[in-house]
């Protein structure tokens, strides 16, 4: 029976890490934990295991290998966790507007929590796909574009590409093209160096020109981030290397290395 303990314990691991994953934020506390303690059991106990064959001079290396093995696993379990602590208080507010609108008479797209995010906002950056279309199907949306846009830098500012495509597939289509408390989505996705995001972006005919407040374009934007792989598909887009902000400067001026100056070579 012990010959099957590790595998059988490895399944169950993977099992539960696979659930996470796939459940992301909204993974129930009680997986969480019993992930995290059979990670470390396996961890620990084959790690006793392996001490204990050493000193009795007897083979350890598959001890040694089980050990390693719950360690990454338990690494990664841990690196999920730490990600995903950060939306807890989102996931508070979202649960709580979206009480108020299912209790009815209530426009969702009027609904904000104490940082000023809508439930569209919140149900973005969470990530919540039915959520979202849900939302959208209501007859108020046409007529809170602000809302939208703010979703949209929300999406684009924590990765979430998929929620990019659903606003930008909504009925009667959206204009990513405006900046909204300073930014465009475009921008704050190249700030926060969300590649995936710029290029779903670019797909629904963002504008890689369309600066921020200050006249920062998307291209200085990944310049001074020095991300090029975003400068790349910018200029592969569209984006003039030339551009220049209120300050006069141009993506070129902002460049810190030979590599990214290659990359802006390719635009001019």
């Amino acid at each position: 029976m012990k010959d099957y303990a590790n595998p059988l314990l490895l399944l169950i691991v993977i099992a539960l890490l696979s659930w996470k994953v796939s459940m992301g934020i909204e993974t129930p506390s009680a997986v969480e934990v019993w992930l995290l303690t059979l990670c470390v059991t396996g961890f620990v106990v084959n790690g006793l295991l392996s001490l204990a064959r050493s000193m009795a001079h007897r083979k350890a290396l598959m001890t040694v290998i089980w050990s390693t093995v719950y360690l990454i696993l338990c690494s990664c379990a841990w690196v999920t966790l730490r990600q995903e602590k950060d939306y807890r208080a989102e996931i508070a507010s979202y649960n709580e507007l979206n009480t108020k609108w299912q209790q009815g008479g209530i426009n969702p797209f009027e609904l904000y929590d104490n940082d000023g995010r809508s439930l569209l906002e919140l149900a973005a950056i969470l990530g919540k796909k039915l959520a979202v279309r849900g939302l959208l199907a209501q007859p108020e949306a046409a007529q809170a574009p602000d809302v939208v846009l703010r979703a949209a830098v929300s999406a684009a500012e924590n990765g979430r590409h998929e929620m990019l495509a659903i606003l930008a597939q909504q009925q009667g289509g959206f204009d990513f093209n405006r900046n909204i408390d300073g930014r465009t989505p475009l921008v704050g996705a190249v700030l926060n160096d969300k590649e995936k995001c710029a290029e779903v972006l670019l797909q629904f005919q963002a504008n890689p020109n369309k600066a921020d407040e200050s006249g920062v374009s998307p291209l200085m934007h990944a310049v001074i981030n020095n991300n090029r792989n975003i400068a790349r598909l910018l200029i592969q887009h569209g984006a003039n290397p030339y551009q220049k902000d209120q300050t006069g400067r141009d993506a070129a001026s902002c460049s810190r290395s030979e590599s990214m100056d290659e990359v802006l070579a390719e635009g001019a």
